[in-house]
């Protein structure tokens, strides 16, 4: 297993997300920033479960998911692989719009206001030019 991605690989079994999501977004994460090339192997699904000390039938979900997706390909036999993304630029957006969605959603179930949500994003983002145009 590549070490990069073993550093990713860290799963918070007390939150409410499921481990295979989890692990898909840690390794679409990996494709994103290329940690994970197009057509690099990934770990075997036994190995991937013993690594994390989950039931294998978790990572065989995660990776069917993944697979369905384009995500990652794989064979029986043969093992699985990144997958070569035609729109890799597409794809992480796609990724990004799934982590703000997530990100929103949960800013609602705390009871924020679409307004105030909005607000922090543009504080966040005004605080962040501010520290480009320091570290200049």
């Amino acid at each position: 297993m590549k070490k990069e991605l073993l550093d990713d690989l860290y799963i918070d079994f007390a939150s409410p997300v499921p481990v295979y999501e989890q692990i898909k977004k840690i390794i679409k994460v990996a494709i994103a920033k290329n940690i994970l090339a197009a057509e690099e192997s990934l770990p075997s699904i036994r190995e991937l479960a013993a690594f994390l000390k989950i039931n294998p039938n978790t990572v065989a979900r995660a990776y069917r998911e993944l697979s369905f997706e384009k995500i990652i390909g794989g064979r029986a036999g043969k093992g699985f692989w990144a997958a070569k993304i035609e729109n890799a630029e597409d794809k992480k957006i796609e990724i990004l719009k799934e982590e703000f969605q997530k990100f929103l959603e949960k800013a609602v179930a705390l009871g924020f206001a679409p307004g105030s949500i909005k607000t922090v994003i543009d504080d966040f983002f005004t605080q962040a030019k501010e520290n480009r145009r320091q570290d200049d």
